[in-house]
């Protein structure tokens, strides 16, 4: 399967202005600080990585507007709806931070939702909801918005397993870790309240952590 590749030009998008001060969600490896950028490390993700106009790549950084889309999008992320067992693994959580960063600046973010996806030719099903073994398709199309948007900070879009909370990516060659403060973490490997959340939102799901 194959999903429509981006134009030579993409036209002007809708934005989602983040004013300075909102509160973001992160469920992050412990070894990346609260607001540290993935320089394009580990495997690839829905818009992540890409390569800017010279094929350097452009270092990432993802965050969720609630925490319960936080841990849906990323220890729950890739457990099918259809599963006949739904299990995520103890060990995910201990790996992982839950940090609460907030903006200390005004961020412009492309709005990925009708009608400017319908504009550029590309349904939500595909660029959204679409399987993981597409995920070098998608990237190309946080790459071309990088590439025509030039004054775009990154992308934010309804969270395709927590609607309707919202996911965002940030370019970290337009934004930089000290354009987010961090206002508290919790490790996974140490902290039982960032355990008990992550139980709690598997409940709704009938995800069971297994060692």
């Amino acid at each position: 399967m194959a999903i429509h590749q981006p134009p030579a030009q993409l036209s002007a998008p809708e934005y989602a202005d983040m004013p300075q001060r909102t509160v973001l969600h992160r469920v992050h490896l412990t070894a990346y600080r609260g607001a540290e950028f993935n320089p394009g490390r580990g495997g690839p993700t829905r818009f992540a990585p890409f390569n800017d106009g010279a094929g350097t790549v452009v270092p990432s950084l993802y965050a969720s507007t609630t925490l319960r889309a936080a841990i849906h999008e990323t220890l729950f992320h890739d457990i099918p709806a259809n599963a006949r067992t739904r299990t995520a693994r103890l060990r995910e959580v201990h790996l992982r931070t839950h940090s609460e960063i907030e903006t200390v600046r005004d961020l412009r973010l492309v709005a990925l939702r009708n009608p400017t996806m319908g504009r550029w030719g590309i349904s939500r099903n595909d660029l959204i909801s679409s399987s993981p073994a597409l995920y070098g398709q998608t990237a190309l199309w946080a790459g071309a918005i990088h590439r025509d948007i030039p004054d775009a900070d990154g992308l934010v879009w309804t969270s395709n397993q927590c609607d309707p909370d919202g996911a965002c990516l940030f370019f970290g060659d337009r934004v930089s870790e000290a354009d987010f403060a961090v206002r508290g973490a919790r490790d996974g490997m140490t902290d039982k309240t960032f355990l008990r959340d992550v139980r709690n939102e598997g409940r709704l799901r009938d995800i069971v952590l297994a060692v």
